[in-house]
């Protein structure tokens, strides 16, 4: 996994565009310096995007640092360059992002508190328009090499933190740490470990962590051979989370990276297996399992309609909701490793390739796809090595999703999921035309707590997180009304 991490990637900073193809918004960074790495993790929820640029120089060579950027109207300006408090030379800080509500964590994977590589990670809280660094986190039992911070993920008040190259069950058999917010403090939960864990696994390479529910990749285990790969979910219980199943391909192969990349999303879970061979050599696969009670089960294996070898494809994935965003940054459809990536779409049991994006400036050696994330009906993409004028990076936000996709026929108000939740559920509903949309939560007593959505909508599918931070368990009702549509569900708090 070592060599993933050697990026040969140029930071030349200049403001936000757009570009002319439909739906596609391109980002940049504002300031920085010459040869950074933009783009090389990205996040979205709701209005909030962040990019990591793990190789800007602004607290010395390599120190890294990450962008916030805020949605108006059909732009998104850059809200907030953020730096670690206490960065310095090579803590490589912005390799991994992660941003929920007002909560977003920076990983730092280099950053020396417990020795070379120890790693660590920030938390930054949104107060109005700024962003404010509320705590550093690093692992009770850190040691050098451990690399805590290379991939971390957040949502409501728990954060998860990946250390792919700790030790406890062997050399780099991996963990992950669960973090929990109470105030504003974060405090380490528990620290998570395979069951079966042994050397060279690299349990922690990618995590992902959704309401009750984490999953954590190990692209190196090698239950059906050499690292034919595997992920582990894992599900809150009380203070403690317990593992709840191991998760491998049915076909699983030898060398298939089976766990590279993971994202979960209510009852779904998607891991990717970018060296999977069913289009040829590396040619990669995602694999989309679903929850039934305690179970989780194998729903579908997705590949590239067009896939070639040695695109690895399911390098990075990304699912919300009904929809799954896989890439495959080696792709060559505009030239040797420009990159790509594939919007899938659920129908009942059924993922089917919606859409291929490509970025309408790319160019060979972009790695467009190198990272992916979704949120409702926006999707963000990295291109680490785009050469916008110095090799600056960059990454590009896509919306809307219209092109070839079936709209809605009815409008609908979904359940929340979980439900009873604690302490963020999920608001899932559709509108079949463009309409003006409001979504808000009432007390028991009919006062309204916090308005979700207030904005108009083009036809289709949408999600909403509700965060409970502040209240006490009990019931609660979400109303969605646009137009003379109107509907009214119940959901439980339980703390």
């Amino acid at each position: 996994m070592k060599e993933l991490i050697i990026f040969f990637v140029a930071l030349l900073l200049i403001p936000v565009n757009t570009l002319a193809q439909i739906n596609e918004f391109k980002l940049l960074a504002g300031s920085g310096n010459e040869y950074g790495d933009f783009g090389i993790s990205v996040s979205i929820s709701g209005e909030y995007a962040i990019v990591g640029d793990d190789l800007d120089d602004d607290k010395g060579e390599n120190s890294g640092s990450a962008y916030i950027f805020r949605r108006e109207g059909s732009s998104w300006i850059e809200e907030q360059k953020l730096l670690a408090s206490d960065g310095a030379e090579d803590d490589r800080f912005g390799i991994s992002v992660s941003i929920s509500g007002k909560y977003a964590i920076v990983g730092a994977y280099t950053d020396e508190n417990y020795g070379v590589r120890s790693g660590s990670a920030y938390i930054f809280r949104r107060e109005g328009s700024n962003w404010i660094e509320e705590q550093k986190v690093t692992a009770n039992d850190g040691a050098e090499y451990d690399w805590f911070g290379f991939r971390v993920s957040i949502s409501g008040e728990y954060a998860v933190v990946g250390a792919h190259f700790d030790d406890d069950n062997g050399v780099s058999s991996g963990s992950a740490y669960l973090f929990k917010r109470e105030g504003s403090n974060w405090t380490e939960e528990q620290k998570l470990t395979a069951s079966d864990g042994s050397s060279l696994e690299a349990f922690g390479i990618s995590v992902s962590i959704s309401g009750d529910y984490v999953i954590v990749g190990a692209y190196e285990d090698d239950d059906n051979g050499i690292n034919s790969g595997s992920a582990y979910i894992f599900r809150r219980e009380g203070s403690g989370w317990i593992e709840e199943q191991k998760l491998i391909a049915s076909d699983a192969s030898e060398l298939d990276g089976f766990g590279i990349s993971v994202s979960m999303s209510g009852e779904y879970a998607i891991a990717g297996a970018y060296h999977d061979d069913d289009n040829g050599p590396y040619s990669g696969s995602a694999y989309i399992f679903k929850r039934e009670g305690s179970n989780w089960k194998e729903q579908q294996k997705l590949t590239a309609s067009d896939g070639f070898e040695y695109d690895k494809f399911g390098f990075s994935a990304s699912i919300s909701g009904e929809y799954v965003i896989v890439a495959a940054y080696s792709d060559d459809d505009i030239g040797l490793n420009s990159g790509s990536a594939y919007l899938f779409k659920r129908d009942g049991s059924n993922w089917t390739e919606e859409q291929k994006f490509t970025a309408s400036d790319g160019s060979v050696y972009d790695w467009f796809g190198f990272s992916v994330s979704i949120s409702g009906e926006y999707a963000i993409v990295g291109a680490p090595l785009d050469d916008n004028g110095e090799k600056q990076g960059s990454a590009y936000i896509y919306r809307n999703f219209s092109v070839g996709i079936i709209k809605p026929n009815s409008f609908i108000l979904y359940q929340n999921y979980p439900n009873p939740f604690n302490p963020t559920t999920t608001i899932e509903y559709q509108i079949p035309v463009r309409r003006f949309v409001s979504i808000k939560v009432y007390d028991v007593l009919g006062n309204e707590i916090v308005t979700l959505v207030n904005e108009e909508k083009p036809a289709g599918s949408y999600e909403v997180e509700f965060d409970s931070q502040g209240l006490t368990s009990g019931i609660y009702f979400y109303r969605l009304q646009t137009g003379s549509f109107v509907e009214t569900k119940k959901m439980v708090l339980m703390k």
